[in-house]
């Protein structure tokens, strides 16, 4: 019989070097990569040398030209593969007068680093570069391979970053962990979503003489009310129950002409259990239910994109072992939560990998004029991290 070896906060804390970690971090977040427009090379190039000098197998792929994601391996003895994913592009600084600071500044004040990319996701990125640091330093050997899959493109839905390494084959990892700012919280579930176009057709007709015509805006004023009475009455433990939210609509040509078509997009959140088959089953109930007012109410329905729910059991070993790890960081408890929102960990999921969300930061504050990491944190996130990994990569031993 075997058993996994469990290093202790106090075999790693003496190689955590916080100037080294809060270096790294400043330079990301000096490095601008908005997303929209997605030009990452430069901060890939960043991170590419950070692995390297790590003496990583460094490799970079690309979904289209000035998009890279970087894949670095560190491979010990047979074993499993671990992949870490998260994304070092952000979502735009915005106007640039709403925040108190330079959003590329990486200014640091009271014990927090402000800036864009400070939580999300740049600050999980430095964490687990340092990460990799300490376990090199502490002269820890892997029993299976540690995948950093450093990423482009998550901020656009991941079609060119993580989905693209998935789709390739490029990584398939068989445990992960994604870093998102989910304030070392261990996020075992998550929400998936469909996105909805719903068009109402109708008949144009002079503004004048409404009963000449059909309105579609008319039409469709009544279905939007029936979205959310159609929802399923369904509750997860972790992630509450399904949402609906019409996002744009658009109809009509003039102000006295008679609507002959109508469009929305609709942003529906599911949680495990429902399926692409089902959703749109609502979606036709709220079609339904709204002809019971219009019968002659014309509807169709297409489905733009969508991404599965996920959960991973509480009692799980990769939950067990990445909660226990930040517990022994933090002397507190790690809450186990529910990401009601998208993630990379949505391929990784596909792809066949037990994966967990866990990482530095506030996710109130991601996509703020207010973005800021604590650095004490980002420090129990370097440790976390590198116990996570040592734990679910350890040396056996006979007992």
């Amino acid at each position: 019989m075997s058993q996994t070896l469990t290093p202790a906060v106090a075999d790693f804390a003496a190689h955590l070097d916080r100037d080294r970690l809060v270096g790294r971090l400043t330079d990301l977040v000096q490095t601008a990569s908005e997303n929209p427009p997605g030009n990452e090379l430069e901060v890939a190039r960043l991170v590419e040398g950070y692995c390297r000098s790590l003496d990583l197998d460094v490799a970079t792929h690309e979904a289209e030209p000035h998009r890279p994601s970087v894949v670095a391996r560190w491979s010990g003895d047979p074993g499993p593969t671990l992949g870490y994913c998260s994304h070092y592009d952000v979502v735009p600084a915005g106007d640039v007068r709403l925040w108190d600071v330079d959003p590329f500044g990486a200014s640091i004040s009271d014990g927090r680093m402000h800036g864009r990319g400070s939580a999300d996701a740049k600050g999980p990125i430095a964490a687990a570069l340092e990460a990799v640091d300490i376990l090199r330093r502490a002269g820890v050997d892997l029993h299976g391979t540690l995948e950093l899959e450093l990423v482009a493109d998550e901020e656009t839905m991941g079609f060119k970053g993580a989905g693209y390494l998935v789709a390739q084959g490029i990584v398939a990892p068989d445990i992960a962990i994604v870093g998102e700012p989910t304030s070392l919280r261990v996020v075992r579930a998550q929400r998936g979503a469909c996105w909805i176009r719903i068009t109402t057709n109708g008949v144009a007709a002079h503004g004048s003489a409404p009963e000449r015509g059909i309105s579609a805006v008319r039409h469709m004023a009544e279905l939007v009310l029936r979205l959310e009475e159609t929802l399923p009455d369904i509750t997860h433990p972790v992630l509450g129950g399904p949402t609906v939210n019409v996002g744009t609509i658009r109809g009509g040509e003039k102000v006295n002409v008679i609507p002959a078509s109508c469009t929305i997009e609709v942003d529906r959140r599911t949680v495990p259990g429902e399926s692409e088959e089902s959703v749109l089953a609502t979606i036709q109930d709220a079609v339904e239910v709204a002809r019971k007012r219009f019968p002659d109410m014309d509807a169709e329905i297409e489905l733009l994109f969508k991404s599965n729910p996920f959960e991973i059991d509480e009692n799980s070993p990769m939950v067990r072992t990445v909660a226990q790890s930040m517990s022994d960081v933090t002397k507190r408890d790690t809450e186990l939560v529910g990401f009601r929102g998208a993630s990379d960990a949505r391929f990784l999921f596909e792809a066949g990998a037990e994966v967990v969300l866990c990482g530095p930061g506030d996710i109130t504050l991601a996509h703020t004029a207010r973005e800021w990491i604590d650095l004490d944190e980002l420090e129990q996130a370097a440790l976390g991290y590198a116990l996570s990994f040592a734990r679910l990569l350890g040396p056996q031993e006979d007992s």
